[in-house]
């Protein structure tokens, strides 16, 4: 087994000050699959530390959580050498490219992020009726009576996309649907509140279950593009916690 060394990365530092509830849905992430079982490749909960701080005390582990995604981004034959994986931004843009993303490799990372945040949204409204879309807008507290049709719905769900009112609630609805688990946390959070079964706006999260994972040929995607979405959601949080503009 070779040793773990995380890589110092300051894409993923904002990790020191996520709550202890963030930090526990990102780590179930990367150490459970969708049916609840321990990932095969997975080494964050075989770890001393993490036995000792896992569920209430987190932040204390917050490095090895931040290594064990850097793991899933790289090379498994190479992780075993070098003992760390990759740096966050080469998973982030390892996702946009799976997904299709026109960005800028030169943009800041957080940009690169928006971008990755505006693709989902719009393919995800695109697979979308008009009573779903209505139903998002009404999530996100948006006026219904002034869009009359469905292409103006989406311009206003896109322009809330790049809103820093709105990007919270935006990225909590996706969240959700990655560990759906945890939803009714996230969803509070932020004051998402139309909840049925246990589950945010049904018809909208399977429309993002089946985008997040279309195409998913690698055990590893089904970790850093979920993943990757959800480390976004807990960025934008923090920052707005601390009332820092966005980049």
């Amino acid at each position: 087994m070779f040793e773990k060394k995380f890589l110092k990365d300051k894409d993923l530092e904002f990790l020191e000050e996520c709550s202890n509830e963030d930090l526990k849905v990102l780590a179930d992430l990367l150490v459970y699959d969708k049916d609840d079982n321990p990932r095969y490749s997975e080494t964050l909960s075989r770890t001393r530390l993490y036995k000792e701080s896992y569920p209430n005390q987190l932040q204390k582990v917050w490095t090895e959580i931040a290594h064990e995604f850097q793991l899933y981004g790289g090379d498994s034959f190479a992780n075993f050498f070098r003992g760390y994986g990759v740096p966050y931004r080469e998973i982030l843009m390892d996702v946009c490219d799976k997904k299709k993303v026109n960005y800028n490799k030169n943009s800041s990372t957080e940009r690169i992020e928006m971008y990755l945040i505006q693709k989902l949204m719009d393919d995800v409204l695109e697979e979308m009726d008009d009573e779903q879309l209505q139903e998002l807008v009404k999530d996100l507290q948006l006026d219904a009576n002034v869009y009359q049709s469905k292409d103006a719905m989406k311009d206003a769900i896109l322009m809330a996309c790049i809103s820093p009112t709105f990007i919270s609630k935006i990225l909590a609805l996706i969240a959700s649907t990655l560990v759906p688990r945890v939803a009714l946390n996230i969803a509070v959070g932020v004051g998402l509140v139309s909840r049925i079964g246990g589950m945010l706006v049904p018809a909208i999260n399977i429309v993002m279950g089946a985008w997040l994972l279309k195409d998913l040929t690698g055990a590893a995607y089904r970790v850093t593009i979920p993943g990757g979405v959800l480390i976004i959601y807990m960025r934008r949080k923090v920052q707005t916690e601390k009332n820092k503009p966005l980049n």
